[in-house]
């Protein structure tokens, strides 16, 4: 069963570079799921933090895309180059890779934000940066998202 996290956590990593999970997205999982992740390079230099299952099933997304056109090569590459399996230790903390805290600009400081099912985790200013951003006018953007749902299931 996937997970829809919610929240917002301010975090910092350790003295080792180690990031302890907010106890709150950890028991979001619930007894019965896994814990193990799997992180990657996101879009606009966030990192993602996947649970396994939903990691597997993105993999099945990316696999079954025509390897044929070079758009989809390239995405590929992309996609799973700096993937990183990990199973929090027993104080819930993960050793992301310096490459993609590199990636994300992380030194000390981050933010881990929900989104549905998996999390993004954000150099803390250029969150901020991003959240300064919103669009004014929220309702106009959900109405042309829920347009482009709709005008995908139809076909």
């Amino acid at each position: 069963m996937k997970t829809n996290f919610f929240g917002e956590y301010e975090c910092k990593l350790d003295e080792k570079g180690r990031l302890k999970l907010p106890s709150a997205i950890l028991s979001q999982l619930g007894e019965n799921n896994s814990q193990d992740f799997v992180a990657n390079r996101g879009f606009e230099h966030c990192l993602y933090l996947f649970p396994k299952d939903v990691w597997t099933s993105k993999l099945k997304e990316v696999q079954g895309l025509n390897e044929y056109l070079p758009e989809v090569r390239q995405f590929k590459r992309y996609f799973y180059r700096g993937a990183t399996a990990f199973t929090p230790d027993k104080a819930s903390r993960i050793l992301l890779p310096k490459i993609l805290l590199d990636y994300a600009s992380i030194k000390k400081t981050l933010i881990i934000t929900a989104v549905g099912e998996y999390l993004e985790m954000w150099n803390a200013e250029a969150y901020q940066e991003m959240i300064n951003k919103e669009p004014e006018d929220i309702s106009a953007l959900a109405q042309k998202i829920a347009h482009l749902r709709t005008k995908g299931s139809d076909e």
